[in-house]
């Protein structure tokens, strides 16, 4: 597991970058990496874990369901 963390954590960081502060779903991700949710979902929990990368709920107007979460960048100052 740990391979696969190293493997998509940089990928990750360069999705989320060119996301900005909106963030962006897991769905989002693995369709701009190309990978499996599995996969993506491990290495976000590390991310968060570790304080490289926040979890948020992205509301959507007008969109009826669950308020997908959103994972972006923490920022220098935060």
């Amino acid at each position: 597991m740990i391979e696969q963390v190293e493997q998509y954590r940089p990928r990750i960081v360069a999705a989320l970058t060119d996301a900005g502060p909106h963030g962006r779903t897991v769905k989002e991700m693995c369709g701009a990496l190309g990978a499996g949710e599995q996969a993506i979902r491990r290495s976000l929990a590390v991310l968060v874990a570790a304080g490289v990368v926040r979890e948020f709920s992205k509301y959507q107007p007008g969109v009826r369901g669950a308020v997908p979460r959103a994972y972006s960048l923490v920022g220098k100052g935060e």
